[in-house]
């Protein structure tokens, strides 16, 4: 990260950005249980479900740009593990 860059909590506002940088990863990668990218709609739901009991942080530049994200979440939560 550059000069003025911070760590936040997510907000439902982040939703777009965080959707833009996951959806090639589900799309163009096989690093993701997932088979289809989630819509904004669906990330919005999913940061307000984790932020209701676990941290979901975002790295913003100095511009306000959303340049990357982590969350927690519960072990072994998805259905690729079952």
């Amino acid at each position: 990260m550059g000069m003025g860059a911070i760590i936040r909590l997510a907000t439902v506002e982040d939703a777009g950005a965080v959707q833009a940088i996951y959806a090639p990863y589900v799309r163009d990668t096989t690093i993701s249980f997932e088979l289809e990218p989630p819509d904004v709609e669906a990330m919005c739901a999913r940061i307000t479900n984790t932020l209701a009991r676990l941290p979901w942080l975002v790295a913003e530049s100095a511009d306000g740009t959303v340049m990357g994200y982590a969350y927690a979440g519960l072990h072994r939560e998805r259905w690729a593990y079952q």
